[in-house]
């Protein structure tokens, strides 16, 4: 963990504020993408940075009290802040909002940014993906919806964390990963951050028209390729645009483009004098913009954390084709569907995990030593309404060598069947999915250090409906 820098001139509060001031806004924008550019340590004691800094730190300006562990969020049904462990690999959630309240739309919105990013800070590295607003998912409790409707429905229907939570879970669930820290923003937000920065410098790739405001009224601006400041207006415009050959695809990898320019601007001791005497004003304005439920302690903690990672370690990946198929669906609607399996690939690539097929067995151990060696603890849950289906799956895979030590029912019923490892157990997660007919698209990773069981199968009605264990050999 990167210590605080030390400054015995300055009061403990003061540079707690002044780390605030340099930090928090954006970290709020992009959370841990700061890690998606190159970082500048900051050193409070340079010139001639430092006689500004000193001004404003002993200024008025930044003299009201600030919670540390006080929640930028509008809605009491939200997800919960959690501990941060930077010893493990840590997950958010990036979302913009869509809400068209010019419209007289008072409805929740729709996301139109979906970014989930990861951060491992004991390895160095970082990433992000971009997920198109159109994929096709399976909504938990509400069955198949464009990714995108996901915030809607949480929202309309009180799930767990409302909107963001349970974007959180749909999006985990495509990655097969965990996330715990979401981040979401609207387009007021947006347009205030970037002009509070005087612009981001972009390298525009393609002529491009633009609307000059969210409201998409008036007339179009036309961006010229080459490099150039954009406004928050027009930052807004370059962002939301899918007028281009790639669409939203296009659309997604101008989003990454937008927030590493961001994030170079944030970085460089020249804006820091400029946006410091700004804070106040900027907490007001975006204090019912903004929503996360990481704390302000957190959000400082994560800004040192990732100041001194190697941009060339950044990983980003915008999913587009052949990741994912334009299709039309039965109410008529353009959809992308999704290959989850090489979805996850690429996600764990990306991460340098281990992946997700079985690795080839030595000549000296076979896979059925491997899972002796794994011994992993197994429950059966049945999430069907049938009674005793975890009992005779139970059985069944005992018979075929599985260890299961544990068998009882669900919290809810499930239409599908799932499996969850909480310790890494390939060998053993590999041969489950064989005997029961499943590929990985059924697998997710979940850390639980007081589970009792490392592998979790959930029952749900297709395997009700259709299963080997009635069949004979």
């Amino acid at each position: 963990m990167q210590a605080y820098p030390s400054n015995n001139n300055k009061s403990p509060d003061k540079i707690r504020l002044g780390l605030w001031a340099a930090f928090l806004f954006f970290a709020i924008l992009t959370t841990v993408l700061a890690f998606c550019s190159r970082k500048e340590k900051i050193d409070l004691n340079k010139t001639p940075q430092n006689q500004v800094l000193e001004e404003t730190f002993s200024s008025d300006l930044l003299q009201p009290t600030l919670d540390d562990n006080r929640l930028l969020q509008t809605n009491s049904n939200r997800p919960d802040s959690k501990e941060l462990d930077l010893d493990q690999t840590v997950y958010f959630l990036l979302t913009g909002l869509d809400r068209r309240e010019w419209e007289g739309d008072t409805g929740p919105g729709l996301t139109d940014t979906i970014i989930v990013a990861f951060l491992d800070v004991q390895e160095q590295d970082a990433g992000l993906i971009s997920i198109p607003r159109d994929t096709w998912v399976d909504v938990p409790d509400y069955g198949p919806y464009k990714i995108n409707q996901a915030f809607s429905l949480g929202e309309a229907y009180g799930f767990p964390g409302g909107g963001p939570g349970i974007l959180m879970e749909t999006a985990g669930d495509l990655l097969g990963t965990q996330i715990d820290y979401y981040v979401q923003v609207d387009f007021e937000a947006f347009v205030v951050l970037v002009d509070a920065v005087k612009g981001v410098l972009i390298d525009v790739k393609e002529e491009i028209l633009v609307w000059p405001n969210a409201e998409m009224l008036g007339d179009m601006k036309r961006l010229y390729p080459g490099e150039q400041v954009l406004p928050g207006n027009l930052a807004l415009g370059y962002v939301r645009t899918r007028d281009t050959a790639e669409g939203d695809f296009g659309r997604n990898k101008r989003q990454q483009q937008i927030l590493v320019g961001l994030q170079k601007k944030l970085f460089s001791y020249e804006i820091l004098p400029v946006l410091i005497p700004k804070i106040p004003s900027l907490y007001r304005d975006l204090n019912s913009n903004v929503e996360t439920n990481l704390t302000l302690s957190q959000l400082i903690t994560l800004a040192w954390a990732v100041r001194d990672i190697n941009p060339q370690s950044v990983q980003t990946k915008a999913i587009d084709q052949p990741l994912v198929e334009p299709d039309i669906n039965e109410k008529n609607q353009y959809i992308l569907i999704p290959d989850i399996d090489q979805i996850r690939k690429i996600w764990g690539d990306m991460q340098q995990l281990v992946a997700t097929p079985v690795p080839e067995p030595t000549r000296e151990i076979t896979v059925e030593e491997r899972i002796l060696e794994e011994n992993a603890r197994i429950a059966v849950l049945n999430g069907t309404s049938s009674p005793g289906l975890a009992g005779e799956t139970a059985n069944y895979l005992l018979a075929k060598g599985v260890n299961i030590i544990e068998v009882g029912n669900a919290d809810k019923f499930k239409d599908q069947t799932l499996i969850y490892d909480y310790s890494g157990n390939p060998y053993t997660i590999q041969s489950i999915l064989n005997i029961m007919g499943y590929s990985q698209n059924r697998l997710f990773h979940r850390s639980d250090p007081e589970s009792t069981v490392d592998i979790v199968i959930e029952l749900g009605a297709d395997w009700l409906q259709e299963n080997p264990m009635s069949k004979t050999d």
